[in-house]
């Protein structure tokens, strides 16, 4: 009896049962994470996984529920109507999380990209006017004056009539030498003055007295042709009725002419003298002054035997003593004047409007003293221009105290923008402008910068100028200021956070 064959039994299809299993946990594995992705970017992007699962919910529930019991993981973006989103259609589940944040992304960079995208900035407006900084730098005391004071003759000191730190006035007397050759050409140039006087005199005496005696003899010849003019008309007169002999007349008119003669030779003796007197008066005045000139330059030459102080000061050095012989341009002593100055190396950008008379401050310790610019010779060394400024109060501090020189400089003159509004592009500098609701880039040039603005040109006083450009901002780009209606739209649809686009 054959046994009828049993037929095997066939496995069960396992594979079959957990391959809807696994797409089914993957697509809500795919759903957990798309949701999660909405909620942290769809509130700005109104895109993505979580999104397109509110809208299928909206409009098409039983499709989104059929999708994912089969695994498929759909994502319908009918929330937000993002293609990227709506046609992502049936992939695995392993697939959807990958789509999801895909999705995500693309929607968020379309976004931000979109010409419709309003960004929000900050603005100020632009003036016009002239940049200025507070400046400070280190500066010393020094004397307005300092020099080393030569002999201008040569000698043997025989006195020195101050101490190294004494103070002199001008023209008082250090160092005494003594010449006796000096000396002796000081006597024989009064003597030669003296001699010089005394002829002076006695020509102007002897001038004097010739003249009266000369003027006596013009004024008797004078009258003496006067009494034969008047005798000689009374003879004419007699001769004319008879009374007298024509001989007497003839004899009388001979007398006028010896008068005649006789006051003529007076005349020219005195003008003669008056001529002679005044040469000779003349060449004595000459010899006079000659003489005193030739005293005075002995009496010069003898004061160069005394070293005197060139100007008020202080006495820093003594290089003679007694009894010393001196060489004519030998040093004898030091001297630095009691005026005070302050030594101050300046930025040779600056120099320029630190002018002599600009106003400046210095402060040594706790105590400030008032300065003017004294001197700025513009040349700079070694980057920095040396200036000097003087002190105007009456308190001076200590030669060779060191201390702080402040004043305000001028940076330059232009259009005032803060500096975190320029853009580097090369060797080019931008800033943005709005104007309309548009950013426009214009380029500028930085005419100089201070603390935290910048002086330019190129722009008007006046325009709005963009203070911080968010990376990324492009020139036409449409923006609303911090203050504008705009702001909350450009978040809502995407715009660049602060700080610009990544």
């Amino acid at each position: 009896m054959v046994r009828p064959t049993t037929p095997p039994r066939r496995p069960f299809p396992w594979g079959w049962l957990f391959v809807p299993l696994l797409l089914g946990g993957a697509g809500f594995v795919g759903y957990k994470l798309g949701h999660a992705d909405s909620g942290s970017t769809g509130s700005s992007a109104g895109s993505g996984f979580g999104a397109g699962q509110t809208g299928g919910a909206a409009s098409g529930g039983t499709a989104s529920r059929s999708s994912t019991r089969s695994g498929s993981g759909t994502a319908t973006g009918a929330g937000t109507g993002n293609a990227a989103a709506g046609t992502a259609g049936s992939r695995s589940g392993a697939a959807t999380r990958s789509s999801t944040a895909g999705t995500t992304s693309t929607s968020g960079a379309a976004a931000r990209t979109a010409s419709g995208v309003v960004t929000p900035v900050q603005v100020t407006a632009a003036t016009s006017g002239t940049l200025s900084t507070s400046r400070t730098l280190t500066g010393t005391v020094a004397a307005a004056q300092s020099t080393a004071v030569t002999a201008r003759t040569s000698g043997t000191v025989t006195g020195v009539s101050v101490q190294v730190g004494s103070s002199v006035k001008a023209g008082q007397t250090v160092v005494t030498l003594s010449n006796t050759d000096l000396n002796s050409a000081v006597q024989s140039a009064q003597n030669a003055l003296d001699s010089a006087q005394v002829q002076l005199r006695g020509q102007q005496t002897s001038t004097v007295g010739a003249r009266a005696g000369l003027q006596a003899q013009v004024t008797a010849a004078g009258l003496s042709l006067t009494n034969a003019q008047a005798s000689l008309s009374s003879l004419q007169q007699l001769l004319a009725i008879g009374a007298v002999a024509r001989s007497e007349v003839t004899a009388q008119q001979a007398a006028v002419a010896a008068a005649q003669t006789t006051l003529t030779t007076a005349r020219a003796n005195l003008a003669e003298n008056e001529r002679s007197g005044a040469q000779g008066v003349t060449e004595a005045q000459l010899t006079v002054q000659k003489a005193q000139l030739a005293l005075n330059q002995a009496q010069a030459a003898a004061d160069a035997a005394r070293v005197t102080a060139p100007f008020a000061g202080q006495i820093t050095a003594l290089n003679v003593a007694p009894g010393e012989y001196v060489t004519a341009n030998g040093e004898a002593f030091t001297l630095v004047s009691s005026a005070r100055q302050v030594n101050v190396n300046v930025p040779a950008t600056e120099a320029t409007t630190l002018t002599p008379g600009t106003v400046m401050g210095f402060t040594s310790g706790s105590v400030k003293y008032p300065l003017k610019v004294a001197q700025n010779p513009g040349a700079p060394t070694n980057g920095s221009v040396p200036l000097t400024a003087r002190f105007t109060g009456t308190s001076i501090p200590a030669l060779g105290a060191v201390g702080s020189v402040f004043y305000t400089a001028k940076v330059a003159t232009g259009v005032l923008i803060p500096s975190t509004a320029l853009q580097a592009d090369g060797d080019q500098t931008y800033v943005f402008t709005v104007s309309g609701g548009k950013a426009t880039l214009t380029q500028v040039t930085v005419l100089g910068q201070a603390g935290t603005q910048s002086a330019v040109s190129g722009i008007a006083a006046g325009s709005q100028v963009v203070t911080q450009p968010p990376t990324g901002l492009l020139d036409g780009a449409s923006v609303s200021t911090a203050s504008g209606s705009a702001s909350s739209t450009s978040n809502q649809a995407g715009g660049p956070p602060p700080g610009g686009m990544p």
